[in-house]
């Protein structure tokens, strides 16, 4: 199940918190000098790395940013990046972190390692840049138990292009990233955080990149997180954690959802430490031995299948409440926020059975007056059931979270993804959950590669424009591109991307989405 090999993809205690509360511990250097013909190197926490340039992009990929959270270090806070000597080639992926790859297929023909030792992050730039470039961080999604930053619908090649310091990173999964027990509590005590240690990797991760992103032509000061499903959720929760302040300058959401999943640390039979307790005793270790519960086998800790989101935990450090309420409080950081998402989140359904029934039931009285504004003459009842799950479960928080935030006075633009590639357009409804990703990279995904079109790449060039610029200076102005309106509630302007083109849309699902904030407002939304 393990592997320490890091392939290349197919074509297809004193230290313990330094990372994470205290910065890097080795200064970055500047990059070296290299003539095109030679390989790009850098000196970063850690040491020296050589990459490779391509067709007029510098590229370092398996740079480890933290210690491997293996033996001792597993279920602990990431520690420093262990220095090297001499010259570390970074020109392979590092490993997948630990997951389900067989009951959660990644993309068809993507092959990579996969182990503990996962802590690793990638880096695309243009060749022979010469002023520090805006830095874009990738954080991906997979409800929190799949995914990696190494999928090659993230190839930052393209977005490098446009003149951006590309990153994307791994960071735990599963078990290994969430998980809670009362002696690992015990163990560490009031000196930091517990549970979430794929959240603590993410911010670990972010201070490298504030570390040494001068070393590879980026500007430390200009960081934007950008991320979709279980990777906006991520970003919610670092704009409201007290251990990632001024880490990143910009945030992007992408189809985040509410934010209400979270679990209790402790309290009761459904916290995540009596969970944690449990499952332990499932695998055979006696309570209180945190020796055997660290050396069991990673097959045994991933204990596969695995089907269920592991929703972060309320422990009070990194996490101190859910999203959805650290927002409408107005404890999210004040920076400039891009977010949205798409017309057929309905889509992540086939892995929610009863996802829709159960909604109905939650809201009570309330849902089938919701219901009649999705019905049409020519929509089935379920297709009307599936349309407002969508909507309540990702349409409607992100224009919330773009409310919130305005009337803040935080600068925020609202967007809606309805375009499907035109070789799709035949057999699919519409833009599924994380369709907008491709458009976003400007690189075709699996599921349209083969017929990607001029309209596509030009729609692909529009959108990343657009986050580029955002990135860049913290505005979505594009030259030449429609003007895109900063989020009011009174305006209620979004931008939609659709087969039509990028268009400035009005009160979008107005009547329906009010509806569905006032069924979340009175406690009802699931």
């Amino acid at each position: 199940m393990q592997s320490t090999k890091s392939h290349p993809v197919s074509a297809a205690c004193c230290a313990l918190f330094s990372l994470l509360l205290g910065g890097a511990l080795l200064p970055a250097m500047a990059a070296s000098a290299s003539p095109a013909s030679h390989a790009p190197s850098a000196r970063v926490t850690g040491g020296s790395i050589a990459g490779t340039s391509t067709n007029g992009v510098d590229a370092f990929l398996g740079i480890p940013y933290a210690a491997a959270p293996v033996g001792s270090l597993r279920w602990r806070a990431p520690q420093a990046v262990v220095p090297w000597s001499g010259v570390r080639t970074a020109r392979a992926f590092g490993n997948d972190c630990m997951q389900d790859k067989a009951s959660n297929p990644l993309t068809p023909g993507y092959v990579n390692g996969m182990s503990e030792d996962c802590l690793y992050l990638n880096a695309w730039h243009p060749h022979g840049a010469t002023r520090p470039l805006p830095v874009m961080v990738w954080i991906h999604g997979g409800a929190f138990i799949m995914g990696s930053g190494s999928l090659p619908d993230y190839d930052g090649t393209a977005l490098a292009r446009k003149g951006v310091l590309l990153v994307t990173l791994n960071y735990r999964l599963g078990r290994f990233g969430t998980y809670a027990h009362p002696t690992l509590s015990a163990e560490q005590g009031d000196a930091g955080p517990v549970a979430n240690y794929g959240l603590m990797d993410q911010i670990a991760a972010l201070r490298w990149v504030r570390a040494n992103a001068a070393a590879l032509g980026g500007d430390p000061e200009n960081v934007t997180v950008f991320g979709e499903s279980a990777g906006a959720t991520s970003i919610n929760f670092l704009m409201t954690s007290p251990l990632a302040r001024g880490l990143f300058d910009k945030a992007i959401t992408e189809s985040g959802g509410a934010g209400n999943a979270i679990q209790a640390l402790r309290g009761g039979p459904a916290s995540a430490e009596a969970a944690g307790l449990a499952w332990a005793r499932g695998k055979g270790v006696a309570d209180g031995d945190v020796a055997a519960l660290r050396a069991l086998p990673a097959a045994t800790v991933l204990d596969a299948p695995v089907r269920t989101v592991a929703a972060p935990v309320l422990d009070g450090k990194l996490i101190v409440r859910d999203t959805a309420t650290a927002f409408r409080l107005g404890e999210a950081a004040a920076i400039p926020y891009l977010t949205g998402a798409n017309d057929y989140e309905q889509s992540l359904m086939r892995w929610l059975p009863g996802a829709g029934d159960a909604m109905l039931a939650k809201l009570g009285g309330a849902g089938e007056p919701i219901l009649a504004e999705y019905l049409q003459p020519d929509v089935a009842r379920g297709d009307a059931v599936g349309r407002m799950w969508g909507e309540m479960a990702m349409v409607e928080p992100a224009r919330r979270r773009a409310r919130q935030l305005a009337a803040r006075g935080v600068p925020v633009w609202l967007y809606r993804y309805s375009y499907v590639p035109q070789a799709l357009r035949a057999t699919v409804p519409g833009a599924g959950h994380d369709n907008e990703i491709e458009m976003v990279f400007a690189t075709p995904s699996h599921r349209s590669r083969a017929g990607w079109t001029a309209q596509d790449q030009a729609m692909a060039e529009r959108v990343s424009d657009y986050w580029v610029a955002f990135a860049r200076t913290g505005s979505p102005v594009v030259a030449a591109a429609p003007a895109w309106p900063r989020f009011d509630a009174e305006g209620d302007r979004l931008m939609e991307f659709s087969k039509a083109g990028a268009q400035v849309v009005g009160g979008f699902g107005k009547v329906r989405l009010d509806m569905l904030e006032a069924a979340a407002d009175a406690g009802r939304a699931p």
